[in-house]
């Protein structure tokens, strides 16, 4: 079996691939004309999104020598080798199991049912890769892309005027890009996530109820579920919240909108409390009574590291493992996904970028309180149902991710799910608040000259 090592001929392959597929990407553009965001970006944040797949690629290989991405494509090549053999059929790969694989052919690298259907992936892309490594991650990155380009055209839609900052927030940020263009999971996730996002805005906002739409809806649902369920379940609440806000806001009457709202929280409060044992079942590790033994066992495979491999390593502190528990420490774990590493914890050149990108979402932080305010920011927050899903999934997803992960390197890779959710609810915040300080300037001026 060919070992998934960079050689001579992967730079031989690489430019070739990379033409090709900007010459696709050109072809697609070129059947929009009159869209305005797929003219000016889809061939930028393509080229961007191209060169953080073979960044990521030589940085796994050169740099770590290791990771889950080179042991899922591993996987793909033993896939590849046992249905050569005629050990396996093409349509075992799809129906059994990873531990069918793993007792039977010593499979090892996947891990997981969710890490083998990163490995799945990887297999078909072997077959239009060469069975090449880089190759097969700038494949990978194209096909994420779409995803996230979905996402962009989804917040544009939602604020049209502030193009070029989403843009940054979604088609250019450096881990964003980086580190969502692998061979592994969270590249789809976060994908799949923006497919999601775009087309439930679509038939909830602009009430294009289709059947693709809904195909979309689902199909991105099933892909998050299978490969990181929590994902899901910290977006699903603060959905359902949003839909509520958006439909009662609908309503003229206030006395109607006064009784309504409260109920149909009431109605998500008994739901989740009756189906919470179901619920912990399917977030696994990250179930409220198995968080915290997660994180000690995390936590004790961290002090085994040797120092240098334990460069990057954080704690967070022990805590009860019940909801209350959970709760108290999520402000810790919201700091450590969204803020941290902070400048002097740099321990490693590696973690230098993550912890400028860090820097940089504490003081956009800041500079939203200091535009809108601290009564109007969460009133902000309360009141706008768009702000308050991008705000309250952030802080679940960073509450979790940063309870579980103690290690700043894994941080920066888990955390991209969240990353333009979070800025672009900022964003809203600032705009917002700007605007109605215009109103209220305007008000004055109309006053002050009718005196």
């Amino acid at each position: 079996m060919e070992d998934p090592t960079i050689s001579g001929f992967d730079y031989f392959l690489l430019p070739v691939y990379c033409l090709l597929l900007t010459f696709i990407f050109i072809q697609i553009k070129k059947r929009y004309p009159h869209n305005i965001l797929v003219q000016k970006y889809f061939i930028k944040g393509f080229i961007v999104k191209l060169l953080g797949g073979i960044f990521f690629a030589f940085l796994v290989y050169y740099y770590y020598g290791y990771g889950d991405t080179l042991s899922y494509f591993r996987d793909s090549l033993q896939l590849r080798d046992l249905l050569s053999n005629n050990k396996i059929s093409f349509t075992q790969i799809f129906t059994e199991d990873y531990q069918y694989f793993h007792d039977r052919f010593d499979m090892l690298g996947s891990v997981t049912e969710s890490g083998f259907l990163v490995t799945k992936i990887g297999f078909l892309l072997t077959y239009i890769s060469f069975s090449r490594f880089i190759i097969a991650t700038v494949l990978m990155a194209s096909l994420c892309y779409f995803g996230m380009f979905r996402l962009f055209q989804a917040f544009v839609l939602i604020a049209p005027g502030r193009h070029r900052l989403i843009s940054i927030f979604v088609l250019f940020f450096p881990t964003v890009v980086i580190y969502g263009s692998g061979l592994f999971k969270d590249p789809i996730c976060i994908s799949a996530l923006g497919w999601l996002f775009y087309a439930t805005y679509k038939m909830i906002s602009e009430k294009k109820i289709t059947l693709l739409n809904v195909a979309i809806v689902i199909i991105s649902a099933l892909f998050i579920i299978e490969i990181k369920i929590y994902i899901l379940a910290a977006y699903i609440i603060p959905y359902f919240i949003f839909l509520i806000i958006t439909l009662v806001k609908k309503i003229k009457s206030a006395l109607f909108r006064a009784i309504t709202f409260p109920l149909l929280i009431l109605i998500v409060v008994l739901t989740y409390n009756t189906f919470s044992d179901s619920i912990d079942d399917v977030m696994g590790s990250f179930a409220v009574e198995k968080l915290s033994d997660n994180i000690k066992g995390l936590q004790n495979s961290y002090d085994n590291m040797t120092a240098d491999d334990a460069g990057s390593n954080f704690t967070i502190g022990d805590f009860d493992p019940t909801l209350s528990g959970v709760i108290t420490k999520m402000p810790v774990g919201i700091v450590a996904t969204l803020y941290r590493p902070f400048i002097w914890e740099v321990r490693k050149p590696i973690i230098l970028l993550p912890a400028l990108e860090s820097l940089l979402m504490l003081l956009y932080t800041i500079f939203a309180f200091y535009k809108a305010g601290f009564l109007r920011f969460f009133k902000l927050l309360i009141t706008d149902a768009t702000v308050f899903l991008c705000i309250f999934y952030s802080l679940i997803f960073a509450g979790l991710v940063g309870l579980s992960t103690l290690n700043f390197g894994t941080l920066s890779r888990y955390r991209i799910p969240v990353i333009p959710f979070f800025l672009f609810g900022l964003m809203l915040i600032i705009q917002k608040a700007m605007e109605h300080k215009k109103l209220q300037k305007e008000h004055q001026d109309i006053n002050a000259a009718s005196l």
